[in-house]
């Protein structure tokens, strides 16, 4: 990774580069924003961590120029205090994120870390023929959700959508498809409900004054405000809390809402997009959710299907997977053998597309050679019955004779076996117990 910093302070410059070598990345930095701009255009940088108050020019004109050169460029704001108003402004224009001086460097560098992959990912994105955030699929059901996008692009107010599927489907996609289309040159602002504390989902939200309570030493922006004009994502929305639900459900109606410990209202005017992979009716049934927040964010209903229910799109989304590794491994992979492929279309994908990527990225690291191998496949992919079928292939049938042949054939050395047919002596024994073959067979 190549990260650029931006500071006049050469204490600040010097502390960043030292921390950031332990991430193995090429630190490059200025001490103004018009040397920065410079490495900028020169160099390829992966991430700028960029001062808001600089001698020359104010770094929220050099996010803009970095912006106007690399609208995919990942940028981190510093700031004062005194100067968050900025650092607001800092982020509807693309900032990624923003850190208060003096902040922490280890919280730096571990915000730094979880950047890594998302840097890699959006490199390939930028470096591929295919959009950022496109939904991959060509079954019926992918159709239907990609019409329902295009009508919602045409509304010119901010309504709300509620997407429901299971975990692992691409319902974080489906929402950042959505903002790419209605507000792609504004703010999109995530909040995973279920891995926020519930008493601190209040204060995400909506922010809060100095003073308002005992861990308050500072004003806080919420994310509705760092949202504004853009879209909201509100993740696993069933794990919120009840009450919060009721102040959110004032928020979408009165479409002002205000900080805790704040007397000025603040308008609110963002598409709110939730998702969830609860039954939300169940939930209301079980007093869990409300049932007046469920019917108002419930306008525009988008579900996303299980991947067992989409089968036809499995080819396209190993292939897309297979482009996106051989790119991050620098491998020349062509695709699966004929008998991967019919076990992936058999399998009942638990996981989701989550699950299929997964397993792509290890038969991708672990790979030798131009096609992937059947010897890395977990056990519950390639088990027959995991996947509920009572019967073999004719594929299976021949695979288990060559088996049950090379086993008689070196009076069941498991080793001399393997390398006859081979595979590994891992790759044998499951062959072994999923046919259920034994020494009386």
């Amino acid at each position: 990774m190549k990260i650029l910093v931006i500071d006049d302070e050469k204490s600040i410059r010097i502390s960043l580069t030292l921390g950031l070598k332990k991430l193995d990345a090429i630190i490059l930095s200025a001490e103004n924003g018009t040397d920065g701009l410079t490495l900028f255009r020169n160099h390829n940088v992966d991430l700028v961590i960029l001062d808001i108050k600089l001698p020359d020019i104010s770094g929220i004109e050099v996010l803009k120029q970095m912006k106007q050169q690399n609208e995919n460029c990942t940028v981190i704001m510093m700031t004062h205090l005194s100067e968050v108003k900025l650092a607001v402004q800092a982020m509807k224009l693309g900032a990624h994120d923003y850190f208060t001086k003096p902040f922490s460097l280890e919280e730096m560098l571990n915000a730094i870390k979880q950047l890594d992959s998302y840097i890699k990912e959006k490199a390939l994105l930028k470096n591929s023929n295919e959009t950022p955030n496109q939904i991959i699929g060509e079954s019926s059901a992918i159709a239907a959700i990609i019409t329902k996008l295009k009508k919602l692009s045409k509304v010119q107010f901010r309504t709300c959508v509620l997407i429901n599927g299971e975990s692992g489907t691409g319902k974080e996609l489906v929402a950042k498809q959505i903002h790419a289309i209605c507000t792609p040159d504004k703010p999109f602002v995530a909040i995973n409900c279920a891995a926020i504390p519930k008493h601190l989902q209040e204060s995400e939200l909506f922010g809060h004054e100095k003073g308002a309570f005992s861990d308050a030493k500072n004003q806080r922006i919420g994310l509705l405000e760092y949202a504004e004009n853009g879209v909201l994502f509100l993740d696993e929305i069933g794990d919120m809390d009840i009450e919060l639900q009721a102040k959110l459900l004032r928020v979408l109606q009165e479409k002002n809402y205000r900080r805790i410990g704040g007397n000025s209202e603040i308008a609110f005017n963002a598409m709110v997009v939730a998702a969830t992979n609860k039954d939300l009716l169940a939930e209301v049934e079980a007093n869990n959710f409300r049932k007046d927040l469920f019917y108002r964010l419930n306008i525009i209903p988008i579900n996303v299907p299980p991947l067992r229910d989409r089968k036809e799109d499995i080819q396209i989304l190993i292939a897309h997977f297979i482009q996106m590794y051989n790119q991050l491994l620098g491998k020349n992979v062509h695709g699966l053998s004929t008998d991967m492929l019919a076990l992936f279309h058999k399998y009942s994908w638990p996981g989701n597309i989550r699950e299929l990527k997964n397993i792509i990225e290890r038969l991708m690291i672990l790979s030798d050679s131009d096609e992937l191998s059947m010897d890395e496949l977990p056990y519950e992919l390639s088990d027959e019955d995991s996947n509920g079928k009572g019967h073999l292939s004719h594929l299976e049938l021949a695979e288990h004779e060559a088996v049950l042949r090379a086993l008689s054939q070196y009076n069941w050395n498991i080793t001399k076996a393997a390398e006859a047919l081979q595979i590994s002596r891992l790759t044998l024994r499951r062959k072994i117990d999923k046919y259920g073959i034994s020494n009386r067979s």
